[in-house]
């Protein structure tokens, strides 16, 4: 609470939004499409529609293991259809800029 505190809220929002569009423009750039419809997608975490048909649980596992870094590969019903990157918390620009990286190293491999 100390840390949003100190950055303010409106900043801390601010932020997000920031790092949410580096997200949706690693997703568009990609050929990826968005699970939720425009008007009802979150603002800290990007829900991808697999529409590439890609193996989710490969990506996630190689990002795992080539770069530690873990995303949600989804669960119950869309598990495998979709994968969610966040972009909340303490994350920064610098963060959400390696994670992507990461995700262009290894999304050779998994297409």
């Amino acid at each position: 609470m100390k840390k949003i505190e100190a950055e303010g809220i409106a900043a801390r929002h601010a932020r997000h939004a920031a790092l949410n569009a580096l997200v949706h423009e690693w997703v568009t750039a990609n050929g990826f499409e968005f699970f939720a419809p425009e008007g009802f997608r979150s603002v800290s975490l990007t829900c991808v529609a697999n529409n590439r048909g890609i193996d989710v649980a490969k990506l996630t596992s190689l990002l795992k293991s080539k770069h530690a870094l873990a995303i949600d590969g989804g669960y119950g019903k869309i598990k495998g259809k979709t994968f969610r990157l966040s972009n909340m918390g303490d994350e920064t620009e610098a963060t959400i800029r390696h994670l992507l990286a990461c995700l262009d190293d290894v999304l050779p491999e998994v297409c």
